[in-house]
């Protein structure tokens, strides 16, 4: 199926920041490591079959394949998905499990040949245009008692952009997440901890968003004034000394973290 035009610009906006990504993301490299914690928490790490969706530069792809392949019992097929096929292949390199299957396109509308053990997502369900149709595509991938692990971030993630500009996405709250999950999952651990990194300055922190795709939320124009009054308004509402007296500004993510078993 084609993508539409804010998939396309969606598409562009992370093919743009996939040199960068891994070097700025923090908080996504965090959030990555929380979920493999939780995975291993829950204490199942052999699965047949493994699919992930919005994989980007393979953050999470690294980590799951050097946790999953540490287990005598082998992943048999792995199967990455992502709206850029340039990221597929980036992600692909982590991978030495025989069967790999690039799956190039949008995930709300993906079908899949054969159920699957453990399907994975970081920092991507938030781009879907319904939400919700992740939780359908979980269960209709996976198999009874396969594991769903992903990331997506809460009404009050980077809220000082929020507050100064009036530009985010709509995200769905944790207890919506829950009820959308409860007819066909059992929520085995949840993780809503805020992640607050800290920048030299403003104009650092649209740089830092910029690297990481996230401004294909953006589609207004920065004029030279709106910029100065942007950065003055940023370093006034959010400016914050670290500990060694440093100024910096603060920008906060709020992330959902979820493991759940298929009923």
């Amino acid at each position: 199926m084609p993508l539409s035009r804010e998939k396309l610009r969606i598409q562009r906006c992370f093919a743009k920041a996939l040199p960068s990504y891994d070097q700025q993301a923090r908080a996504q490299a965090q959030i990555n490591r929380r979920l493999c914690q939780m995975l291993a928490q829950n204490g199942r790490l052999q699965f047949e079959r493994v699919l992930e969706i919005g994989c980007g530069s393979g953050g999470l792809t690294r980590l799951l394949a050097q946790q999953l392949s540490a287990q005598s019992h082998k992943v048999r097929s792995w199967q990455l998905n992502d709206l850029n096929p340039l990221a597929l292949q980036q992600a692909q390199a982590w991978l030495t499990t025989e069967t790999v299957q690039l799956l190039a396109g949008d995930a709300e509308y993906l079908t899949l040949d054969q159920p699957v053990d453990l399907l994975a997502s970081a920092s991507t369900v938030q781009w879907f245009s319904q939400p919700q149709r992740f939780i359908r595509l979980a269960e209709q991938a996976l198999k009874p008692q396969g594991l769903l692990l992903f990331s997506t971030f809460l009404p009050d993630n980077l809220i000082e952009i929020k507050q100064l500009t009036q530009i985010g996405l709509n995200y769905p709250d944790k207890a919506r997440w829950l009820a959308w999950l409860q007819p066909h999952f059992e929520l085995l651990a949840l993780d809503c901890e805020r992640i607050v990194c800290h920048f030299t300055q403003p104009s650092a922190v649209l740089r830092h968003l910029k690297a990481t795709g996230v401004t294909a939320t953006n589609q207004q124009a920065w004029t030279k004034g709106k910029l100065a009054d942007f950065y003055q308004r940023y370093q006034q509402r959010f400016g914050v000394c670290d500990d060694e007296n440093h100024s910096k500004v603060r920008l906060t993510y709020a992330p959902l973290l979820i493991l759940a078993k298929r009923k």
